[in-house]
């Protein structure tokens, strides 16, 4: 998560920088032919912010549907493809953790990624996570 905090930070603040540079150099100057140049700009920074975030959305789609025992890049070329509507059908047919196996009550879960793992280990074979005897 510290990576992408980073990230949305230099993002804002270049964004606001831009956004600064822009409102003091149309302050400062009374010709406006290079108004739609900035404007087109704004717009394409928009479109680039818009596209991250669809990118980012994306691949949270590709990890999931990795984490639910599904395929990722199937999923990610599905979403791409159909956009928004792609993401939906994924959040509504999306299996739970571990794929759809049927929970047994004699199965013992990891805790992290809830795939089914052997009664004697201490560290899940599937995401390496350390737990204690339970």
């Amino acid at each position: 998560m510290n990576k992408i905090k980073m990230f949305t930070t230099i993002f804002l603040t270049i964004l606001l920088s831009l956004i600064g540079i822009v409102s003091v150099v149309s302050a400062q100057y009374e010709y406006y032919d290079w108004m739609p140049f900035a404007f087109g700009g704004l717009c394409f920074l928009w479109v680039i912010i818009w596209f991250v975030i669809f990118l980012l959305i994306a691949l949270w789609v590709y990890r999931d549907a990795e984490k639910r025992g599904k395929s990722g890049a199937l999923w990610l070329i599905i979403v791409i493809i159909l956009g928004l509507i792609g993401i939906i059908i994924w959040l509504i047919v999306r299996p739970p953790i571990g794929g759809e196996t049927k929970k047994v009550d004699n199965d013992r879960r990891c805790p992290n990624c809830g795939r089914i793992i052997p009664f004697d280990a201490k560290i899940c074979p599937y995401c390496s996570k350390k737990f204690e005897e339970y």
